[in-house]
C-alpha cells in the first residue's frame, strides 16, 4: 500500500467517525482507518507505538481546527467500562439554513427542525430557521467584523458569509475591500495566536513596550480576553511580572510565544469573577494598566460639568457655587484623554500636572495649525 498524506489520513478518520452511531475504541480505529491499519499487521514494537502516536497527533490537531471529536467511556454488551471516540453528525455538520417565509407550516411550531428534516438535508442533521431580518443582520454583522483592522476572524467570516450564499438568498457577497496599515498582516497573525492560547488557556510569553518609558520589558500573562475599543486590540489577564490583572495593547507586543507544553492540558482557570464587558464600557485613556496611571486635574465649566458628572466621567474632587467643578481621571494612555478634552470646545481645562497642561497647550496648537493650512 503506498503512503497516505496527512490530509487524506485525516480525511479518512473523520468519515469513520461520522459514519459510526456509537463510539469506538482506539484499537478499532486503528483497524479501520487504512494508514493505520497497515502498519498494524508488522508485530515490531516501536512502529506500533508510532503508529498510536500518529493517531493521537492527528486527533490532536483535527480539534485544534474544530473538528469536535469527543473522549468518551462506553461499555459493549454490558462489559467493562472503556475509552472511545465520537463524531456525531449534529456537532460535524453545519444546520441546514431556511428562511421562516419560505418554510411553510412544516416549520412553524418551532425555529429548528432534527433529523433530515426540510429539502435535502442528510438525515440526523438539524435545519435551523432564520427569518428574514436576522438574515441581514448576521450578514451586516459579519461584514463589521470584516472590516475591523487586523482582525483574526477574517477567514472565518468569509466561510460563514460562503455559508449564507449557499443556503440563503443574501444577493451579492462579494467581500468589503478594507485597505489596511502595513503592519495589519504582523497584527493579524500575533492575534491569530493569542487567540488559540486563549481558546486553549495556555500561558503566553511576549516581550512588551510600555507606553511612558518605552523600554522592553518580558511579560507572562494568563489571558482572559480579547478586546476591540477606539481602533486598537487588547489582551486582558494576570500578569505574573506584577501579580495583578492587567491589560496590554497588542501593538506594542513582540515575540509571543504561547505555551506549546501539554497543548490539550489547560493551565489556568478564567476567574468567575472576571466579565469582559466590565472593560469595553472603558474610555480609551483608561486602557492601560502596565504601568502606574498618570492622575489629571481637570476643571469643568458650568454646565458642561452637569454632562460630565451625568456620565461619570473621572471622579469629582471640588464642587465649585458657580457650578463648575474639578474632577481627577486616572490616564493610562495620554493622546486619547488630550483628544478628549481638545472635544470638549474650550468648557474644560487641564490644571495638572504641569507636564501634561504643556502636552495639551502643544497639541491643540498643533490643530489649529493644521486647519489653517487648509
Amino acid at each position: 500500500m503506498t503512503d497516505t498524506t496527512k490530509l487524506q489520513r485525516w480525511l479518512d478518520l473523520i468519515a469513520y467517525f461520522v459514519g459510526r452511531k456509537h463510539p469506538v475504541s482506539v484499537d478499532e480505529v486503528l483497524e479501520h482507518v487504512p494508514a493505520y491499519a497497515s502498519p498494524l499487521e508488522t508485530d515490531d514494537a516501536k512502529t506500533l507505538d508510532a503508529t498510536r502516536k500518529m493517531f493521537e497527533r492527528d486527533k490532536r490537531e483535527l480539534r485544534a481546527f474544530g473538528i469536535p471529536i469527543e473522549t468518551v467511556s462506553f461499555t459493549v454488551d454490558a462489559s467493562e467500562a472503556q475509552e472511545g471516540y465520537r463524531l456525531t453528525r449534529c456537532d460535524f455538520y453545519l444546520p441546514y439554513l431556511r428562511l421562516m417565509e419560505e418554510a411553510g407550516p412544516a416549520y412553524e411550531s418551532g425555529r429548528t427542525s432534527g433529523s433530515g428534516a426540510g429539502g435535502g438535508s442528510m438525515p440526523g442533521v438539524p435545519t435551523l430557521e432564520i427569518a428574514p431580518e436576522e438574515a441581514q443582520d448576521a450578514r451586516e454583522a459579519l461584514d463589521l467584523i470584516a472590516r475591523f483592522e487586523g482582525s483574526p476572524f477574517v477567514r472565518e467570516v468569509s466561510s460563514a458569509l460562503r455559508k449564507l450564499a449557499f443556503d440563503l438568498p443574501l444577493g451579492d457577497t462579494a467581500p468589503t475591500l478594507f485597505a489596511g496599515r502595513p503592519e495589519v498582516e504582523e497584527l493579524r497573525a500575533r492575534l491569530a495566536q493569542l487567540t488559540d492560547a486563549l481558546l486553549a488557556r495556555k500561558r503566553v510569553r511576549f516581550g512588551y513596550h510600555g507606553i511612558y518609558r518605552g523600554e522592553r520589558t518580558e511579560r507572562e500573562v494568563d489571558g482572559y480576553g480579547l478586546l476591540f475599543r477606539h481602533g486598537n486590540w487588547y489582551l486582558i489577564g494576570h500578569d505574573h511580572l506584577r501579580d495583578d490583572l492587567r491589560i496590554f495593547r497588542i501593538e506594542r507586543m513582540e515575540d509571543v510565544e504561547p505555551n506549546a507544553k501539554s497543548p490539550e492540558t489547560p493551565d489556568y482557570d478564567i476567574p468567575e469573577t472576571f466579565e469582559l464587558v466590565d472593560w469595553r464600557q472603558r474610555e480609551a485613556w483608561e486602557l492601560g494598566g502596565e504601568e502606574a496611571p498618570l492622575e489629571a486635574r481637570v476643571a469643568f465649566r458650568f454646565p458642561r460639568s452637569l454632562w460630565v458628572d451625568r456620565n461619570r466621567f473621572g471622579e469629582l474632587v471640588d464642587a465649585r457655587p458657580d457650578g463648575s467643578s474639578v474632577r481627577v481621571f486616572r490616564v493610562h494612555q495620554v493622546d486619547p484623554f488630550l483628544r478628549w478634552v481638545l472635544s470638549q470646545d474650550g468648557e474644560a481645562r487641564i490644571l495638572g500636572p504641569a507636564e501634561l497642561a504643556t502636552a495639551y497647550r502643544d497639541m491643540a496648537a498643533e490643530v489649529a495649525a493644521l486647519y489653517r493650512r487648509r
